[in-house]
């Protein structure tokens, strides 16, 4: 059974308060700590945030003027949501 949306919002949030770190090498890309063992080692999985996605493609988000170029002109809510 999924997970219920309480312990997604948790880990959602446990990982933006996240250290981040990127790591050069064999496995390169940005990284989450999401455990710091008494040991010294850490415990990572990959940074799949939105902003992590946008730097590993070099992507920058479009401004209003290249939506409207693309889609047409953004028309105002029509209260439905």
């Amino acid at each position: 059974m999924g997970a219920s949306v309480a312990e997604i919002a948790s880990r959602h949030t446990q990982l933006q308060r996240a250290e981040h770190l990127t790591v050069e090498g064999d496995v390169s890309g940005d990284y989450i700590i999401v455990e710091r063992r008494d040991d010294g080692s850490l415990v990572l999985q990959p940074d799949t945030s939105m902003e992590a996605i946008r730097r590993r493609h070099n992507a920058t988000p479009a401004t209003l003027e290249e939506f409207e170029a693309e889609y047409g002109p953004v028309q105002p809510p029509d209260g439905e949501g």
